[in-house]
Order: structure tokens, then sequence, then C-alpha cells
């Protein structure tokens, strides 16, 4: 079998990213490859990404740092808001409470976390394990036009789980959207 008989394509998904994001410390986590928070805010954000070469491939603009999502070295409480656009089905599962954990531990009393990402169904191990989400991403500044891939074994994302997720770190659900094949979700601390 060829890696493109082995491959879960979510065809082309449309997404619209505004200017929703408030304050002057913003945390991306995984902000390297096409670096979408860091092109749509610029210079209020702080972009942390695991692998230099992504943060390398980013566009100027964000601070970027090599660092783990889930052992973050920022203080308690620096942070306005968070992100994390289409990363979390990069983190390993077991990290997600972790990495949640963190992400409140650094924002500010009343900051929002909003995250995006992709409804992963569980895929079986001997066939269809590469899941690739092709995405247009339409920002304030420009269209940016990307495609996300990973292995995946036995393993499935979706809102609700994050939902959850979050709970038990501590936010506060503040809106939900799932667009089926995508999803956003908007906590507060």
């Amino acid at each position: 079998m060829n890696s493109k008989d082995r491959n879960y394509v979510v065809e082309k998904q449309k997404l619209l990213i505004g200017k929703e994001i408030q304050g002057d410390k913003i945390l991306d986590i995984g902000g390297g490859g096409e670096g979408v928070i860091g092109v749509c805010y610029g210079k209020r954000v702080t972009a942390i990404d695991k692998r230099q070469e992504e943060l390398d491939e980013a566009p100027e603009g964000p601070v970027k740092i090599v660092m783990d999502a889930s052992n973050l070295t920022f203080q308690n409480d620096k942070f306005d808001a968070a992100t994390s656009f289409f990363t979390m089905m990069f983190i390993d599962k077991a990290d997600h409470k972790k990495v949640f954990n963190e992400v409140y531990r650094v924002l500010k009393s009343g900051a929002e976390f909003v995250l995006w990402d992709a409804v992963m169904p569980k895929m079986d191990s001997s066939k269809n394990d590469i899941f690739i989400i092709e995405l247009e991403v339409n920002t304030p500044n420009k269209l940016i036009e990307t495609s996300y891939g990973v292995l995946k074994k036995d393993y499935e994302q979706d809102l609700t789980y994050f939902k959850k997720l979050g709970i038990k770190a501590g936010f506060e659900v503040v809106k939900a959207e799932d667009y089926g094949k995508t999803f956003k979700v908007v906590f507060r601390k």
C-alpha cells in the first residue's frame, strides 16, 4: 500500500479569522509554519513551537520562541489571550491536559483562549491512518491556503472533547462553533 492510499483527506475547509482577539500580549501555541495568528496580529503575538524550522517558516512580526506547550516557561498571569490554530492535532493526546493547564496558568484573569482545530474520526490503523485537512483561511491581511497532515492511529478528537478538557482545566466555555469538519471554541479564564 503506498502512502497516498493511507490518506484520509478532508476537502478544503473555508475559515474566516477576524480581529477578534483582544489584548496586547497574545500567546500562540504552535505558531510556526504559516503563522496564521502572527499574520493577523503581528507584534502582539508570542509564537511558540517545538521546532525551530517551523518558526523559521513563519512570517516576520511575532516574537518566536522554541518551547513545548505542555511545559511553558512563562510566568503566571502573563498573557492577555492565547490561541491554538490547528495545533492540538500535532500534540500527543496524553499531553493535551498539560497544555490546557499551562495555558490556563499563563493567562491573566478574564483572558480568553481561542482554539481552532479539525474533527478527527477514529481511524483504522490498517488503512487511512494519515489524516490531512486542507484549509483556505481568509484573514484581515491575506488569504492563506494550506493543508495539515498527521499520522494518527486509534485517535479521535472533536469539539466536545476539547470543551471537556477546557472545563477540567478551569476554563469557562464562552462560545463553541461546530462547522462539521472543523470547530472553534472560545474559553475564558
